[in-house]
């Protein structure tokens, strides 16, 4: 990470006007953070920032997320060369919002650094599996995957309604991330009363 400088500014008269700093994660991953005060924008200084830390990344490529609201970012990112590539909703559902599945298969919990792995079991086969989080009240669920053989079949409804009986019995908010286009996880996530509060799309180049 020291081959690349951390911050780019830009100046008038010895005082910082606008900048880019970075902070490098780790071989993939940077996380950037950029401003510029009002007075100076719409004179391309954030673009010309932008353009330097491009020039000399230049063997990596880069996504960024904003608001679905954003424009004025989406813009700037546009003129970047940056090009669409996935929206991904925050999602919730309250426990005094939801309606009690009827449970057709059994949950066995495994827990593994600090996470829970959850596997959907129907007659003594695995059909799938989550892993959840536990935040004080709030559970996250992530990384539901059905497996192959049993996938189009009902089985991620089954899964995600008898997880969410077991979750409200202690527990009052579910939460969950969902890319947009993956069509049949999002579907099934509103079907069953999952509501979308924030909506981040991503751009790469």
């Amino acid at each position: 990470s020291s081959v690349f400088p951390w911050l780019y500014y830009a100046t008038d008269n010895s005082k910082i006007i606008g900048f880019i700093s970075i902070y490098i994660i780790d071989t993939y991953n940077v996380e950037i953070c950029g401003f510029v005060l009002p007075k100076y924008r719409r004179n391309k200084i954030g673009t010309n920032l932008f353009s330097m830390m491009v020039m000399d990344f230049h063997s990596k490529s880069f996504q960024l997320s904003m608001d679905v609201e954003n424009e004025i970012g989406k813009t700037f990112v546009s003129q970047m060369g940056f090009v669409y590539a996935s929206t991904e909703c925050n999602m919730q559902l309250d426990k005094n919002n939801y309606t009690e599945f009827k449970e057709t298969l059994s949950l066995t919990p495994q827990k593994q650094d600090g996470e829970i792995i959850i596997t959907g079991i129907i007659n003594d086969k695995e059909i799938g599996q989550s892993i959840i989080s536990v935040f004080d009240t709030t559970v996250c669920i992530h990384d539901v995957e059905i497996y192959e053989q049993y996938r189009e079949k009902g089985y991620g409804y089954r899964l995600i309604g008898t997880l969410l009986n077991h979750i409200f019995e202690k527990y009052n908010l579910a939460i969950l991330h969902v890319t947009k286009e993956n069509t049949p996880a999002y579907r099934l996530y509103k079907k069953i009363g999952f509501v979308t509060v924030q909506e981040l799309e991503y751009y790469e180049i």
